[in-house]
């Protein structure tokens, strides 16, 4: 932990090994952090997982809701459309508007870190993405090529039924 002014900040390492200083607010929002600053422990807090691309969305995101609190998502979401399911928040809405391979990318980063409330925002747009379309279509959004056997899609919608029971 160092200090800069009066505010005292975590170090941050990336899986790019740069380091990034987040204030220790943050740990509110972010169970990695938390868990980091519980520790005692001294150096940085690891972040192995996340890129240093990844990490810039975080921040901004950080940054966001250290101002304003996280957004609440009403579920079951409202709308396909995120700007509706958000109900017309605009900042959360351009924030989440990013690239598919962006989007997986951020979720997997905010899993890792333990950020509840980025979670749900990735989740819900991921489910905006899916709501209202068939199998083919979703296999569309998702750049799915691959046939899958009746088994096999069975198999995947029992691994993943926690995605429906988090969006009810």
């Amino acid at each position: 932990m160092k200090k800069a002014n009066t505010e005292e900040f975590i170090e941050v390492q990336t899986k790019d090994k740069t380091t990034r200083h987040f204030p220790i607010s943050f740990a509110q929002y972010s169970t990695l952090l938390a868990n980091y600053l519980n520790s005692g422990k001294g150096g940085f807090c690891e972040a192995p997982e996340v890129e240093d691309k990844v990490m810039d969305k975080i921040s901004e995101y950080l940054s966001h809701i250290s101002e304003s609190g996280p957004i609440e998502i009403e579920r079951p979401l409202i709308s396909d459309d995120m700007k509706q399911a958000l109900k017309n928040d605009e900042w959360h809405s351009n924030f989440i508007d990013i690239a598919l391979d962006d989007l997986v990318n951020l979720t997997k980063a905010a899993s890792s870190m333990g950020i509840k409330s980025l979670i749900d925002l990735c989740c819900a747009k991921l489910a905006c993405m899916c709501m209202d379309k068939t199998e083919d279509e979703i296999f569309t959004v998702f750049n799915i090529n691959e046939t899958l056997t009746e088994e096999e899609k069975v198999r995947l919608r029992e691994e993943n039924k926690w995605i429906e029971e988090n969006l009810e």
